[in-house]
């Protein structure tokens, strides 16, 4: 089945960062792009049909001008040989699940703010409702970043077997331009790591980098109390370039983040670029 990158589009800045780089990295996956926007328009009971008519007309017409200007910020035009477009009304998730079961061998490319100082309620992201929901790898990109340059990977593991295929993928997508990723797994207990939480890492590690090829893997067992803070630590120390996270059932790093609100935090506001990847993964 033929690969496509999936863009959902707000047409705000943030989906114009996400589109160019999906753009870019087509040309390497030798796929087509697919821009998405979902709109809803204004129903209520209490006006008329034809005033909801009227407003549906509305919304639709603003959906085919902000895709038109979309188009425009990106230097194409509708007939452009890289893309295909779609606007559908519809909740934006529910337009992608749909799409990615149409289509199914899907990478989503999407943008975020990445910003920092901006209040975590106010942002509403579109990125995270999406992330929750897709069963396709998920790469975000933050408003700041110029480019994925992927040379120094840190990827979050909480030795689940989905961590597999999360590998598979980014050894798919960058594999020939890693210099290091490195495996990171937080220790919360209070009591220090043992020798043999040690030893488990690198038995995780040495597992996993049989498949990693041409990627070289390291580790680092953290110990502390997972937080943002937490987080964006070990980033800055391994001067990290891409985040890897893997989303799965039962008591994952990830899913923990989620309970802990975390997760917002790291989607909403990345210090890096940051590949998602879900045990649903087909």
């Amino acid at each position: 089945m033929e690969k496509v990158i999936l863009v959902p589009t707000d047409f705000s800045p943030n989906a114009v960062k996400a589109a160019q780089y999906a753009l870019k990295l087509s040309e390497t996956m030798v796929c087509k792009v697919y821009l998405l926007h979902a709109y809803m328009a204004f129903h209520s009971a209490f006006q008329s049909e034809l005033a909801n008519r009227t407003d549906e007309q509305r919304a639709e017409a603003g959906a085919q001008k902000g895709m038109s200007g979309f188009l425009e910020a990106l230097g194409l035009d509708k007939d452009s040989p890289q893309i295909s477009t779609g606007i559908v009304k519809a909740d934006l998730t529910d337009a992608v699940e749909r799409f990615i079961a149409e289509n199914k061998n899907v990478l989503i490319i999407m943008g975020t703010h990445g910003a920092s100082g901006v209040k975590m309620g106010l942002l509403g992201s579109n990125t995270y409702d999406v992330a929750k929901v897709a069963s396709v790898p998920i790469l975000i990109m933050p408003l700041n970043a110029v480019d994925i340059k992927p040379e120094k990977v840190t990827f979050f593991t909480d030795y689940q077997e989905a961590d597999n295929e999360t590998l598979k993928w980014l050894v798919t997508l960058f594999g020939d331009l890693i210099w290091k990723c490195t495996l990171v797994h937080i220790h919360e207990e209070s009591t220090p790591p043992t020798e043999e939480d040690r030893q488990k890492l690198e038995a995780w590690k040495e597992r996993l980098g049989s498949m990693a090829s041409p990627v070289q893997l390291d580790s680092e067992l953290v110990h502390g109390r997972e937080s943002i803070a937490l987080v964006d630590e070990i980033l800055g120390r391994h001067n990290a370039s891409l985040t890897v996270l893997t989303l799965v059932g039962g008591r994952s790093f990830f899913e923990k983040l989620m309970h802990k609100s975390l997760a917002k935090a790291i989607i909403h506001q990345p210090k890096t670029p940051v590949l998602l990847l879900r045990d649903e993964i087909r």
